[in-house]
Order: C-alpha cells, then structure tokens, then sequence
C-alpha cells in the first residue's frame, strides 16, 4: 500500500480534493497531517507513524502530483530505489517562476536535495531507519532528505510535480533570497526557531504555505 500524507493547515476542500481523490485505489490511503496546531515536520512525523503503507508518498495540499505518480513510485521502488522525489513545475506562465523551477530542478539533480514541494517518496524501513521528520517548521523536508540519501539510492525523476507559486506573490526575488538563506542558514547550524524566523518573521506575521 502507497500512504499519500499530504500537511494542511486551512485549505478549502477543493484544493485537496484531486488528492484525496486518490484514495479510490483500494492499495492506497491519503492521511492528512494537520498543521495548523505545531510544526510541518512534527504533523508530518505524526501522520507517518498512523499510515499503513510500506511507501510514503509526501506530497503538500497545493501541489499536484505527475500523472501515473504512484506507478512511477512503485517502479522505481521494485526497481531499488529507496526514496526519491519528482522535478519541479510552477502553475504559472511567468517567466521568472520558470526559471525558478529550472534552478529547483538542477539542484535536484545534482545534489539530490529536492524540496517536499516536489513530492517526496520512500520505502517505510528507509523512512524509519533514517529516524523520520523531525519537529522542525521549516527546512523538515530537506533535513529528512539528507538523511534519506544515506539509507540507499535516492532518484530524482523527470516527471514534474506542479505546485502553486503562492509564496513568490510578495515578489520572486525577495522569496528566493529567503529560500536561500534559510538554506544556507540549515546547513551552518543555525537552530530551527531561528531558520523559522527567517523565513515566516515574527509569529503574528505568519502565513501557513
């Protein structure tokens, strides 16, 4: 079984609909991780340890999978792969959310740190091995991948998960400075309450993504 664990903090119903919807196959389950009461990455731990699956598929409200994603999974899972995530596509005709998503998809590629707007898949044992998604507001997806890659190999497929670009309304470029600083901020040790400060300011400022 595929278990779809999709983090929600007060999406309408219609924008999760095309998630839930495939939960049709009775050899998968959409589990939801609220939240909107702590971190993403603590949801996300609590959602993975209620799922049934033996493949987590982690994939946020507002993105939309490639067609036949599930599939793919699984191929690539017979195949050996123990985790790995899908390329990047902004819904937008903008030429600057293109060349955002042509970046994402490079570092993607060559470093193997896809972000979980991608869609990020593994086997449960990798997941468990590598300790799971820590409780971290941001940078839980990166800092999971890290660990993921160690536990076997961990492939990048072409096929574009297509994700809204809410987060670049209040510009592109002051968005990518964030998403860059907090990058670089995750990785010069820099603690999680800060790195979260970073990227959404003071509490009452924030907006859930």
């Amino acid at each position: 079984m595929i278990s779809v664990i999709v983090p929600v903090r007060d999406e309408p119903p219609a924008e999760i609909a095309g998630l839930l919807a495939l939960a049709e196959d009775p050899e998968v389950e959409v589990v939801l991780a609220d939240a909107s009461a702590g971190s993403r990455g603590a949801s996300l731990a609590a959602a993975a340890a209620r799922a049934r699956g033996d493949l987590l598929f982690f994939v946020h409200a507002d993105s939309r999978p490639p067609k036949d994603a599930l599939a793919i999974i699984r191929r690539e899972i017979d195949a050996g792969a123990a985790a790995g995530a899908f390329s990047l596509e902004y819904d937008s005709s903008d030429p600057a959310m293109r060349r955002i998503a042509r970046w994402a998809n490079r570092r993607s590629r060559l470093l193997r740190l896809p972000f979980g707007d991608q869609g990020i898949f593994c086997r449960r044992d990798a997941y468990e091995r590598a300790g799971g998604f820590r409780d971290m507001a941001v940078c839980d997806d990166l800092d999971l991948v890290r660990r993921l890659k160690r536990q076997g190999r961990f492939v990048i497929r072409p096929e574009a998960t297509r994700t809204s670009p809410r987060r670049y309304r209040g510009g592109a470029a002051a968005q990518v400075f964030r998403v860059w600083r907090v990058f670089f901020g995750y990785y010069a040790g820099v603690s999680p309450e800060r790195l979260a400060r970073w990227y959404y300011g003071p509490i009452s400022n924030r907006r859930p993504e």
